[in-house]
């Protein structure tokens, strides 16, 4: 298998003022030195590619780096209705202020346990951060990179420290679980935080209007965030009204095969910045050698950190945390296996996102009833709404995709593709929440698909807003206005308005009425909707397409992490990043790849899934949030202190009793922390490829 080279543009001047060739095989070797002199080696640099777009000090009162001046105490006691002055032009700080106002509910142990510290709060400071903020852009040929760095007020130039924090999902620079959890827990340890959009973010583009946004979420023309190549634009629009282009779903880029060295720029961006701040000549005082980078990632984050560890082989990032790693680990040669309790070792397929979603696109809708029937005791959120599960079943009999057509037969594919019956109570929310849209990213940024390309005639389309009579057709935006919808949105689709209606989504154009969203298309027959059977097979057809294919190896990940102290944290009962393809394969075949070289951890979190333990899975689910920053402070107590890390460990947390919405607040009952040294029926052993869980 060949994977592209990619030449780094003057990485990490800064850091090691070299030019690197990076292989996404994870082959990287130092280029010939530059050819400067000694002293110029010592003066700061900027970085190549980056534009400055803005610099904001916020003084942590009015306004501030974590809550865009909310607090942490309105944050957490009610939800807040946004105030725009102008809703048909709101301010970049009012959009920034709407992308960080997220209620936080501190029955999960968010404000106790992880996040910012009730305890703490006053009258007088209620978490409020002050400190500089730095918006900049990254270019890389055609591709465009967002970064935003934050220093605080309280930057311990003594022990000087950065922590990278890769965007969540698809997500663009102030995703709230970003700011909030994991980039304040560099601030509050006196650290810079710099965050990247991994070259996705925001890109929504307005086909009709010929609009977009800019990097600060400002409506605009042009310097958007994307903006697509439209062949006889009006005939679209007349043919398609009220269409828009998402940049990971239509930028033909495949940003994920550069998602590390997106994160090394920023890193490389972010010392720059507080070189510049606080050296007091033109020389750099912080280097990689003095100052202390961490990364710390959660899904699409976590799967950049880690193939930003794979690239580092200069010694720059003394620790990562991965939580939920979307990461696709591949080997030609070397095959892992796992061993779960008591069953035997099953070898693992490598597989990616893009084939384990279309998968279970494909099915889920179909084995409906059966999960119902096996949890007749439990409240199975939206499973109600599967009406017509039985014609996805006939539909997928009709294809030859199974044989009697039943959804017991979908439900035991699912299973032996690595969904757990554990996991069941799950499957009908992650469906109707994620629907198509979660393959259909994947696949068409893998296979580099233009939208005039329609492919498996899908489009993304404005749809209702009421919930009443919602049958999730297309319509103008209405109640949303385009100027403020950068602040609801996190980069995929669809966009939710509540729980029963979308803003923006992936519609079926050959709808037998007129097109629409899946969950309410007949693709077949007039009288009966199936869930756009037909969609669903398309796009799981395309993963044998060469170009998907191709796509799919253009991101794989090596495992091998250059010795870098890294914790993996991943919950058993995931649906959406499946252990078995992501951090258990990873963690096997790092064993094999660094061997005793090897200082990664893995912590499996029972009762855990990428759902944050809130209404409705408050009594079936603890959040994993909690567990990522348990390990980065203990990465940190290590680093700073010599504290001996723990070994890889299962940990049993244990859901919150009561009925849905009426659980007790979390406690360290249900948040058990990862031990130094856990019990020995607890330990994970990892060795030769092959990884061994206890139950």
């Amino acid at each position: 298998m060949r994977i592209k080279n990619i030449k780094i543009k003057a990485l990490v001047s800064l850091i090691c003022v070299t030019t690197v060739i990076i292989s996404f095989a994870a082959q990287a070797k130092n280029d010939s030195r530059l050819s400067i002199s000694r002293e110029e080696m010592n003066l700061i640099q900027y970085p190549t590619g980056i534009t400055i777009e803005s610099s904001t000090y916020y003084d942590g009162d009015t306004d501030d780096l974590v809550t865009a001046g909310l607090g942490f105490t309105p944050l957490s006691t009610l939800v807040i209705k946004p105030t725009i002055a102008d809703p048909a032009k709101p301010t970049p700080q009012e959009l920034r202020q709407l992308k960080l106002n997220r209620f936080i509910d501190t029955k999960t142990g968010e404000g106790t346990f992880f996040g910012f510290q009730r305890k703490n709060l006053t009258p007088m400071f209620d978490g409020k951060i002050a400190g500089t903020e730095i918006l900049a852009t990254f270019k890389n040929n055609d591709e465009s990179v967002g970064l935003l760095v934050q220093i605080p007020l309280d930057f311990d130039k003594n022990k000087p420290c950065i922590v990278a924090v890769p965007s969540t999902d698809s997500d663009g620079l102030f995703n709230a679980y970003d700011v909030q959890i994991r980039g304040l827990w560099g601030l509050r340890h006196n650290c810079a935080v710099v965050y990247n959009d991994k070259g996705l973010g925001n890109g929504i583009y307005d086909i009709t209007n010929q609009r977009g946004y800019a990097i600060n979420g400002k409506v605009q023309t042009d310097n958007l965030l994307f903006k697509p190549k439209i062949e006889n634009r009006e005939q679209y629009v007349k043919t398609y009204p009220n269409r828009y282009a998402i940049k990971q779903l239509h930028s033909k880029q495949n940003s994920e095969e550069r998602w590390g060295e997106f994160v090394l720029k920023s890193i490389e961006f972010a010392f720059y910045q507080i070189n510049t701040q606080f050296s007091p000549t033109k020389k750099v005082i912080f280097d990689k050698d003095n100052t202390l980078v961490l990364v710390y990632g959660a899904t699409d984050g976590a799967g950049a950190a880690l193939k930003a560890g794979e690239l580092d082989k200069n010694n720059t990032i003394k620790g990562i945390v991965a939580v939920n790693p979307q990461i696709a680990p591949y080997s030609e040669t070397i095959p892992v296996t796992v061993k779960l309790g008591k069953k035997p070792p099953t070898k693992i397929e490598y597989r990616s996102i893009a084939e384990y979603s279309a998968y279970a696109s494909l099915y889920i809708p179909c084995a409906v009833p059966a999960i119902i029937n096996n949890n007749k005791d439990i409240n199975l959120p939206f499973a109600d709404n599967y009406t017509y599960a039985q014609n996805r079943c006939n539909a997928l009999k009709k294809a030859q995709l199974l044989i009697h057509g039943t959804p017991k037969e979908a439900l035991e594919k699912l299973h032996q593709y690595g969904w757990t019956p554990e996991m069941e109570r799950q499957l009908p929310y992650f469906y109707f929440k994620e629907t198509i849209g979660l393959p259909y990213q994947y696949i068409s940024a893998y296979g580099h698909y233009d939208i005039m390309e329609k492919m498996c005639n899908y489009s993304v389309a404005s749809t209702q807003k009421n919930p009443l009579l919602y049958i999730g057709k297309v319509e103008p935006l209405s109640e949303i206005d385009f100027q403020q919808l950068w602040g609801l949105a996190n980069g995929q689709l669809p966009i939710w308005l509540g729980d029963e209606s979308t803003v923006l989504a992936l519609v079926n154009d050959e709808d037998i009425y007129s097109p629409r969203r899946d969950f309410y298309s007949s693709s077949d027959n007039k009288d009966e909707i199936d869930y756009n059977s037909k969609g669903a097979i398309c796009l799981y057809n395309k993963l044998k397409e060469p170009q998907v294919e191709l796509g799919m190896k253009q991101v794989i990940a090596s495992a091998n992490l250059n010795g870098i102290k890294t914790f993996i944290i991943h919950g058993r009962n995931n649906v959406k990043q499946l252990p078995d393809y992501t951090s258990r394969a990873y963690v096997a075949l790092n064993s094999q790849v660094e061997g005793n070289n090897s200082q990664l951890r893995y912590i499996e979190v029972k009762n855990s899934s990428y759902l944050e333990g809130k209404p409705p899975f408050d009594n079936s689910l603890v959040s994993i949030d909690y567990y990522g920053e348990d390990a980065i402070e203990w990465l940190w107590a290590n680093l700073t202190n010599n504290a001996t890390l723990p070994d890889s460990q299962v940990i049993h947390a244990k859901p919150r009793a009561g009925k849905i919405a009426f659980t007790p607040d979390a406690t360290a009952q249900n948040l058990v922390p990862i031990l130094q040294s856990p019990n020995s029926s607890n330990i994970i052993k990892k060795e030769n490829g092959e990884l061994i869980i206890p139950n």
